[in-house]
């Protein structure tokens, strides 16, 4: 089954635009668990209004932002006061894309599905439509240009339209049409300037996602810099220096098995001459940034010929397009539809380093955990935990001022895990634990009362009305990791 209905041609924007569209637009109200990785054992809620199209097979499509940990979402249509309940059927938070479905017959009666736009508008006018207290709003938009940009859920890159609109407090699924075609979804708004996710891409995804192996949206696992200068390019022996960028390093994310080398030079990939900007002639949109090539018809898993330059030579290699994945990389950059996880021992607090973590600090998020952010590559290790605070009490007195520092073992054991922590804390021998941290902490040793420790636990619990000393949860696997998909009830 396809959701989505496609058509072609530039379509001419006319009067009736919203009576058009008044049929396929609806207005969702998503209630969420929100957390404070500050303190993570604390939970609020919060609200947000966003905007939805309606798709063929009795779908409603939006983006991702915003949906993690929903519990509770309800949709309105034709500006009526009444909501009607809806959930997720799968959530796509590296597309940034989510579809929902609504049981209640009722709801459907009127709606109509929009048609999507097959290709991505290069010039004209567009318009911005959305619900607002119960009136369907129209704002004009001009496009700008065509990008190649991070989706607002992750760090996977793919094309993306720009354009510049009078509209107000934007950036919520906005719907942006042109003609009778559905254009895209608003993304972003900074300003007057939004970013929207165009529906040739979205059809692309949504198609892809209907594939029985379908394994996610694919990332090109390297940094590179231009070959602009060419005495770079001619100092690897490269006569023709006009095309080409260097690799500098391989497995950013850890999430591809490399055939690159840090100094190879990237001459073509799929068949695409790179310029020394890292930029490549797209037959459909131009000049564009090569990662669009990762996403551009590819999917995860699939086979992309590179035509290299290593060791003075001129040779091709298949690089396997790797799954986008937050929990490969060594600080995953983001935590969806999970609670932080945390550890309360004696008053001294353990988290995962991930990315919402150091969100939380803002501006003053601590040099040496941002460092361990972009210097991944930590031996034998496949994640960070950091002491983040001490909650002072009687049993870690002169310890109170001790905060982010990066555990490096407990009582002798290599620690990457919480859990880990947990194994070495019920394995001690002797009546002390022993906290080593990383050579460029400021404390290199903690000490312990290993016999005390329980009780001092339960008596900061009660002091500080913590609920629970910890919430560790299981890995989950690798393709779980990469589909992303949640369902909520």
């Amino acid at each position: 089954m396809l959701w989505v209905g496609c058509s072609s041609g530039s379509g001419h924007q006319d009067n009736g635009v919203l009576d058009r569209f008044k049929t396929s637009l609806v207005e969702l109200e998503i209630s969420r668990k929100s957390y404070n990785y500050r303190m993570p054992w604390v939970t609020n809620r919060k609200q947000t209004n966003k905007n939805g199209v309606v798709l063929s097979g009795k779908r409603i499509l939006t983006t991702a932002d915003d949906v993690s940990g929903s519990v509770l979402v309800r949709v309105q249509k034709d500006g009526e006061s009444k909501k009607y309940n809806a959930k997720f059927i799968w959530v796509d938070y590296y597309a940034n894309l989510a579809v929902l479905e609504v049981e209640d017959d009722e709801f459907w009666s009127g709606l109509e599905p929009a048609t999507l736009a097959d290709t991505v508008p290069q010039s004209g006018n567009l318009h911005i439509l959305r619900w607002t207290s119960g009136r369907l709003e129209s704002r004009e938009a001009e496009i700008e240009r065509l990008l190649v940009g991070k989706s607002q859920t992750s760090y996977v890159e793919y094309l993306q339209l720009q354009v510049t609109s009078e509209i107000d407090a934007a950036g919520w699924a906005e719907v942006v049409v042109q003609g009778d075609r559905v254009a895209g979804l608003t993304a972003s708004a900074n300003g007057k300037s939004l970013k929207i996710l165009p529906s040739a891409v979205i059809g692309q995804m949504l198609e892809a996602r209907e594939a029985q192996d379908h394994a996610g949206l694919g990332y090109f696992d390297f940094a590179w810099q231009p070959g602009t200068n060419p005495a770079l390019l001619d100092s690897l022996g490269m006569q023709d220096t006009g095309h080409g960028i260097l690799v500098t390093r391989v497995g950013l994310k850890r999430v591809a098995d490399e055939v690159l080398q840090a100094g190879d030079v990237i001459l073509k990939i799929d068949g695409f001459d790179i310029d020394p900007e890292g930029k490549y002639k797209d037959p459909d949109y131009g000049r564009l940034h090569f990662s669009q090539l990762a996403t551009r018809q590819a999917v995860a898993g699939q086979v992309l010929p590179m035509t290299i330059w290593r060791d003075g030579k001129e040779m091709k290699v298949d690089y396997l397009l790797p799954a986008a994945d937050f929990e490969s990389d060594l600080v995953p950059d983001a935590e969806f539809d999970e609670a932080p996880e945390y550890l309360i021992a004696g008053g001294m607090l353990f988290q995962p380093l991930t990315g919402p973590l150091l969100a939380a600090y803002g501006k003053n998020s601590p040099f040496l955990m941002r460092y361990y952010d972009y210097q991944r590559p930590v031996e034998d290790r496949d994640s960070i935990v950091v002491l983040t605070g001490v909650m002072p009490d009687p049993y870690n007195r002169g310890y109170e001022d001790s905060r982010n520092m990066i555990v490096d073992t407990v009582n002798g054991q290599p620690v990457a895990t919480l859990q880990d922590i947990v194994d070495a804390f019920e394995q001690v021998e002797g009546d002390y634990h022993v906290l080593q941290f990383f050579p460029d902490q400021p404390l290199r040793t903690v000490v312990l009362d290993a016999t005390t420790m329980s009780f001092a636990t339960a008596r900061v619990l009660e002091r500080y009305r913590v609920p629970e000393d910890r919430n560790i949860r299981r890995s989950s696997s690798a393709s779980e990791a990469a589909e992303a998909e949640v369902a909520v009830q």
